[in-house]
């Protein structure tokens, strides 16, 4: 099973994610913002992160900017999530930030599901 960061500022998404994916077998992680995913992400070597693009005291994206440069973190996939649209101009900002993909609030156990079974084969 896999190492999980899963990063929301709502407690509640954090809550019902974490009871989904401890339920499948996974170990999970949460941080609050960026800057806190940043730092858990650096110490507990994840093996996947799951993180929201609209975040206070540091964005998703400037996150994940950060891990994708730094050597300690940058293997690690990252999968943002939004409630926008897709295909506008936020999952081309994720892609360029180095992001392995994005899904959509509200989130599907399923597809996080998807995602973590190809990282852990």
């Amino acid at each position: 099973m896999a190492k999980v960061l899963m990063v929301d500022d709502s407690n509640l998404l954090l809550k019902i994610a974490t009871a989904h994916l401890q339920k499948a077998g996974h170990t999970v992680i949460t941080a609050q913002n960026g800057q806190e995913a940043v730092d858990k992400a650096r110490a507990e070597k994840p093996d996947i992160i799951f993180l929201d693009a609209e975040m206070p005291v540091m964005d998703g994206l400037e996150a994940c900017q950060i891990l994708k440069k730094d050597e300690s973190t940058k293997a690690i996939p990252v999968y943002m999530y939004t409630g926008h649209d897709l295909e506008g101009e936020e999952a081309k900002q994720f892609a360029l930030a180095g992001a392995n993909g994005c899904l959509q609030k509200p989130y599907k156990p399923d597809e996080m599901y998807d995602r973590i079974n190809k990282i852990v084969r």
